[in-house]
């Protein structure tokens, strides 16, 4: 049932009421309006009565006027009521009984007949008229005359009293009904009023309460569906808008947990950047690559190759989740070799790496600035399962992450190296060999360890120089670096400080081992015989 419906059969007692009241005073009127005419036309009846009366009465006190007095204006009523008596008598036949109009008017008759014309004739004779009138006759007929207009006068005044008060108990009825039926009217229509009232405060009460909890965050809120049609409606869209709404909720709870979890990762992967920003060596960042690529990449096990200075192998740089590193060939890997990331075992046409790690993994590569770097090659923890869709989703930035730092790490390591080493013999250059000299200086002074330098200089190298040429003389100092850097032991420093000025750092190392490796190294150089060109440098 619709709610305007349920209005309409709410509002049904007070207008079937109003109908059964209009009904009622209807009838109630039309017999109040009856009863009025027949009191009218009885009233009617007893005037027309009184007029006959009337007029009888000046027909007898005219006669007896004229009789007394012998004087003809008394005559006039008389002649008056003579005149309009017919017409009366007529008017009494209408409005009462014609039988009791007929007596009247034979009684009038024969008064006029027995009575007045006799008289009248013997007024001459007062002597005669006198005894006419002693007779009694005329007094006899007039009180016929009376006795049958009082009849029907009483009969009247009877009924109209009758309708009188027939009419006034209708009036008091049709007050009452008018009093009961809006008593009624107005006691129905509040109680259909108040009926209707609760039904909808109970149903929109259910719905404020249910906002209520939906507001406050309570989840799974729901309205009954009963009540109207509209009502249902309505709990019917609530409820939909209370699940969407649920949905929307959880969908944001969801989005938040990742924000979180994507905040929180990125905020490792920052830390991880200014970890890798306070290295100063590869071999540094290596360590953190190991503690941060678990972290970064959660669940997975891989390593990480990078080129080495010779670019002819890939050296494992970081490793993690237990994998094993493995030094290979550049054209190794497709991934290197397409530019983009590959996986194979999962892709149709991707064959696997030559010399890569068996199963289902990813390689990706390492570029930043237009120069390749290595490669990050990883695969799920669980063996036999794929990297996840989310972790293939976080891969780029990290990717991006990594190869800045390890560009960044390369070029520091390069400049490093130009600053430190001299660039014709690859040996440790005059300000590298002065900061170890200092550094093992204080070492020595303080552990009390034995600290030996060995210093050399090539004899007879200018005329060398101007001999054979620059070419010759650079060839010279390349051979002999190379034999001094062969014969240093592990921890020395090797340098060269300048021009055919040679140097050797050892470290722990007394004097007389120090004496004995520059004795074996003199010899040795003493043995060569150099060429250059084709041409014996002696």
């Amino acid at each position: 049932m619709n709610l305007r419906r349920l209005l309409l059969l709410s509002q049904l007692p007070f207008w079937v009421l109003l109908v059964a009241a209009f009904l009622l005073l209807s009838s109630t009127l039309d017999a109040r309006v009856q009863a009025s005419e027949r009191a009218a036309q009885t009233r009617a009846r007893l005037v027309s009565v009184a007029k006959v009366m009337q007029h009888v009465v000046d027909l007898e006190t005219g006669l007896r006027g004229y009789v007394i007095t012998g004087e003809p204006r008394f005559l006039e009523p008389y002649n008056a009521a003579q005149a309009a008596l017919p017409q009366e008598l007529a008017a009494l036949e209408r409005d009462s009984s014609a039988e009791a109009a007929g007596r009247i008017r034979m009684l009038v008759g024969r008064w006029q007949s027995e009575v007045a014309a006799p008289e009248l004739l013997a007024r001459r004779d007062s002597a005669a008229a006198a005894a006419l009138v002693k007779t009694g006759q005329g007094k006899r007929i007039l009180d016929s005359i009376r006795a049958e207009v009082s009849a029907p006068s009483a009969e009247q005044t009877r009924d109209l009293q009758s309708l009188e008060a027939v009419a006034s108990a209708q009036l008091r009825r049709l007050r009452l009904t008018l009093v009961g039926v809006g008593g009624v009217a107005l006691f129905t229509s509040l109680l259909a009023t108040l009926f209707s009232a609760y039904q909808l405060s109970s149903s929109f009460g259910r719905f404020t309460v249910a906002a209520r909890r939906l507001s406050v965050g309570e989840a799974g809120v729901h309205v009954e569906q009963r009540g109207s049609a509209e009502i249902q409606q309505l709990a019917g869209a609530f409820n939909h808008m209370s699940g969407a709404l649920a949905l929307a909720r959880q969908q944001s709870r969801a989005h938040a947990d990742g924000l979180a979890s994507r905040n929180d990762w990125m905020a490792r992967l920052g830390e991880f950047g200014d970890w890798m920003q306070a290295a100063r060596s590869l071999e540094e960042g290596a360590r953190i690559l190991e503690r941060a690529l678990p972290e970064l990449l959660p669940g997975t096990r891989g390593t990480l190759v990078h080129h080495n200075a010779s670019r002819n192998q890939l050296l494992p740089l970081a490793i993690w989740g237990g994998e094993i590193g493995s030094t290979t060939p550049p054209d190794s890997c497709w991934a290197l070799r397409r530019g983009e990331v590959i996986s194979p075992g999962t892709e149709r046409l991707a064959p696997a790496c030559l010399g890569g790690p068996g199963g289902t993994y990813t390689c990706v590569p390492l570029f930043s600035h237009g120069e390749t770097l290595g490669i990050l090659r990883l695969r799920s923890a669980v063996e036999g399962t794929e990297v996840s869709a989310d972790l293939r989703l976080l891969l780029p930035g990290i990717v991006r992450q990594v190869s800045l730092a390890l560009a960044g790490l390369r070029l520091q390591d390069r400049l490093l190296q130009q600053s430190i080493r001299d660039p014709l013999t690859g040996l440790f250059n005059r300000r590298r060999l002065e900061d170890e000299l200092a550094a093992q200086t204080a070492h020595a002074s303080a552990s009390g360890e034995p600290l030996s330098l060995i210093v050399l200089d090539v004899d007879h190298f200018k005329r060398l120089n101007d001999t054979f040429g620059h070419d010759a003389g650079d060839a010279a100092l390349v051979r002999l670096s190379a034999a001094l850097r062969d014969m240093a032991p592990p921890g020395s420093t090797p340098a060269r400080p300048g021009g055919e000025e040679f140097s050797l750092l050892l470290p722990g190392h007394d004097l007389a081992v120090a004496s004995a490796l520059a004795e074996r190294l003199r010899a040795e150089i003493a043995g060569w015989s150099l060429t250059h060109a084709g041409i014996s440098l002696g």
